[in-house]
């Protein structure tokens, strides 16, 4: 596997608010213009613990026995290894301080000093994973908020859980309510040849105004990080440090393991950090840049309900565009929306729920050296969908 020299190489790393806040998250990753701040590409035979720190134990020490979520495995620093170019967190039928099972958890914060080593701010956070599929696991790659909160006032986004055998990826933000009680959204996604098993990449993309999740590269939930009423949503814009685990059992892992399922492990092949903005280049371009005009705002001439849940969009429309990005969700604020892309006008958006209210918008995009120039969104329109 093809691995990138380290950027930044001090003991402790403060990545945080420095990123210019975007309009809008892409809808696809690009690295082009992009630059890695911060990586671990787990070269050599050991952990960086300049970067990482072994959480051990049953959540006890920390104050939150099974880790909060019923897990039923004792985290031991002997189950995260590296070599052959991947960190690998490896669960394992070992009986320990009256636990069945053993495995492994790794943060990017120092608890003796309680401050972050690597710490993540506004931006791009990927890993390149290989998870295991079996019933009663739940490995994750994610984040907690560095501000001193106890959770979920520090808020927490969750990159990639993958809960026992569901084929989906899921990625999940937590912040606190009016009262200070957990909320919770999520947004799942399983495109055709998904497979958690083989390599895919997990990603969350942060701007200060917006949060999308990415699998491959390619944009499947999104969240407003402003307020929308329904509790502190600001505090997902905070500096975060990085977890990654691999939990037996707990409340989403459906059950504990059956007999002979274990051992299985979990593989990384790099953990990165980018922020927005391409490298300075080394030489002054000589090409004068070619100036284009962002589309049209785009609007919608109707929206219909059709029988078996279906909805058709006709859009007008506008001229010198490559095609229309169209969005729906049955939240007017487009918490956990999906989206389709088309080269036509009409669209019919299919498999919606039953006696749901759906809201949808569209714009309009050109192709400039092969990337998306996006137009203002349409003003929203809205359908119920009956039986």
């Amino acid at each position: 596997m093809k691995k990138l020299l380290l950027l930044v190489a001090t003991l402790t790393f403060t990545l945080g608010m420095s990123a210019i806040v975007m309009a809008d998250t892409p809808s696809n990753i690009d690295y082009k213009n992009m630059h890695i701040v911060w990586s671990d590409e787990f070269n050599g035979n050991a952990l960086n613990q300049d970067y990482w720190e072994y959480q051990t134990g049953d959540g006890s020490q920390y104050g939150i026995p099974g880790w909060g979520n019923n897990e039923k495995q004792w985290y031991r620093a002997q189950n995260v290894t590296v070599g052959d170019g991947m960190l690998s967190i490896t669960a394992k039928n070992e009986n320990i301080a009256g636990k069945k099972y053993t495995s492994g958890r790794i943060r990017t914060w120092d608890g003796d000093n309680n401050k972050a080593k690597v710490s993540v701010g506004l931006g791009y956070v990927e890993a390149r994973m290989k998870i295991p599929s079996a019933q009663g696991i739940w490995p994750a790659f994610w984040m907690l908020g560095n501000n001193g909160k106890t959770w979920p006032a520090c808020g927490e986004i969750d990159i990639e859980e993958s809960f026992n055998i569901a084929s989906y990826a899921q990625g999940t933000i937590h912040f606190p309510s009016p009262t200070g009680a957990d909320v919770y959204k999520y947004s799942q996604t399983n495109p055709e040849g998904y497979d958690k098993t083989g390599w895919n990449t997990y990603g969350v993309y942060r701007n200060g105004e917006e949060l999308s999740f990415y699998l491959n590269g390619k944009e499947y939930g999104y969240f407003k990080t402003t307020d929308v009423g329904d509790g502190d949503r600001s505090v997902l814009n905070d500096d975060y440090h990085i977890l990654l685990n691999f939990a037996v059992g707990g409340n989403l892992a459906g059950g504990e393991p059956p007999s002979g399922t274990l051992p299985l492990t979990m593989n990384v092949d790099y953990v990165r950090y980018y922020q927005d903005g391409a490298p300075a280049p080394t030489v002054k371009p000589t090409v004068k840049p070619t100036t284009v005009s962002k589309p049209a705002k785009a609007k919608i001439k109707s929206l219909k309900y059709k029988k078996k849940r279906k909805l058709i969009v006709k859009l007008k429309k506008i001229k010198g565009v490559a095609g229309y990005q169209v969005r729906w969700c049955d939240s007017k604020s487009f918490d956990g929306y999906e989206q389709k892309n088309t080269k036509k006008v009409k669209l019919t958006i299919k498999g919606l729920d039953k006696n749901t209210k759906y809201w949808v918008k569209a714009r309009a995009y050109k192709k400039v050296n092969g990337a998306k120039l996006y137009g203002k969104w349409s003003a929203k329109k809205s359908k119920k969908v009956k039986k």
